[in-house]
């Protein structure tokens, strides 16, 4: 707690206070100190230094000693060091306008600093809308793209505080960076792979024996049941879906009868060696993989601006209806932009009102369709 003697002793203006700023101060002390009214002006007088004090000792000492001291000596000061409002207003603008957070600022740190600086602005009548406010808060923050892109979804809305809270939360450490353990980790995985190589059999050592065999590894598999996919899944035959065999060796394939190899007496004749690899269908991309995942189901997107959903989703779901539901289905044409975080734009071809049901409540979603594999955001 201050000792109260220590009222009677005005702020002292250094050579890089700011004179506005003292000016307040100096109105602040005559509110708590217990000076009579005509010492404040002598006592302030004698805490200056410089051309501030060169300046007050040019007032005559009977005009200081009065009750009106504090306003002659003030008026006096203000024909040196006060500036035109004009020049203070955009003093005030640069100052904020620059700013930009440095890499050893905390994030905290950061937005005082940038709100006190946009409250000396709002001093001159310079009052910025509450979205640029944010925008230009998230501009000044110094932070990545995918850091800006990630403070943009955790906001709430366009608005002040939720980006100020929205910063806060996500860039929480000493500097002001993301936890790069918590959110970037990459688990690497390794599985077999499997190759082809060539070999020249006319080559091949008698003691090899004819034909070479070749083993299958087994390694991510357990015993018995097929590897597993660079997702975590399970691998099952194309024809039964069974985890414990390919196609290759199911019992329910219809495949011509297989070609027999006989062995026969050899001549001097080359054999022609032949090189074969198996082909497969490449595994579905992400995107197919979760709108396949959320048949029937919605995605409910925070930062999806409206309801949307792809072409084989609403295909899907229709599938699943009912006559009666089915009759309440209503389309009309649509070209609604949407873009996604991969950056592709794209324009939906039609808006759908569905049937629908979330948890006990029976209701109709009204969403637009695009021609992309995409699953349902809400």
């Amino acid at each position: 707690m201050a000792d109260r003697n220590s009222y009677k002793i005005p702020p002292a203006m250094g050579p890089n206070t700011v004179y506005e700023t003292w000016k307040n101060e100096i109105a602040v002390w005559r509110l708590v100190t217990d000076l009579e009214k005509k010492r404040q002006a002598l006592a302030v007088t004698l805490s200056l230094t410089g051309q501030a004090r060169a300046k007050a000792l040019e007032i005559d000492v009977a005009e200081l000693n009065k009750d009106t001291g504090m306003d002659t000596l003030i008026h006096a000061l203000d024909s040196l060091f006060k500036k035109e409002t004009v020049d203070l207003a955009y003093e005030a603008y640069s100052k904020f306008d620059s700013f930009r957070k440095s890499d050893t600022m905390t994030m905290s740190d950061f937005i005082i600093e940038y709100e006190h600086r946009y409250n000396q602005c709002k001093r001159y009548e310079m009052v910025l809308p509450d979205a640029i406010l944010s925008f230009k808060l998230l501009d000044s923050s110094n932070l990545s793209q995918k850091e800006r892109q990630l403070a943009l979804t955790a906001a709430t809305d366009l608005k002040f505080d939720a980006m100020k809270s929205a910063l806060k939360r996500i860039f929480n450490d000493g500097q002001g960076k993301m936890d790069e353990g918590a959110t970037s980790g990459i688990t690497v995985k390794q599985e077999s792979a499997y190759m082809t190589r060539k070999v020249d059999y006319n080559k091949q050592k008698p003691s090899q024996g004819w034909p070479p065999k070749f083993n299958r590894g087994t390694a991510g598999s357990s015993r018995g049941t097929n590897p597993i996919d660079k997702f975590g899944r399970r691998t099952k035959c194309a024809i039964c879906q069974s985890i414990f065999h390919w196609a290759k060796d199911c019992p329910h394939r219809s495949d011509p009868a297989p070609v027999k190899l006989t062995e026969g007496p050899c001549d001097n004749t080359p054999e022609e060696n032949c090189n074969l690899t198996l082909f497969t269908k490449e595994h579905k991309t992400d995107n197919e993989i979760f709108m396949t995942e959320s048949f029937g189901c919605a995605v409910l997107d925070t930062a999806c601006t409206r309801t949307v959903c792809g072409k084989k989703w609403l295909d899907n779901y229709i599938d699943t209806l009912n006559n009666k539901e089915k009759a309440l289905l209503v389309t009309a044409p649509s070209e609604k932009g949407f873009k996604f975080g991969d950056g592709m734009q794209v324009h939906s071809f039609q808006n759908s009102i569905i049937p629908a049901q979330i948890g006990t409540t029976t209701c109709k979603i009204e969403t637009e369709v695009v021609d992309v594999d995409l699953a349902k955001f809400l």
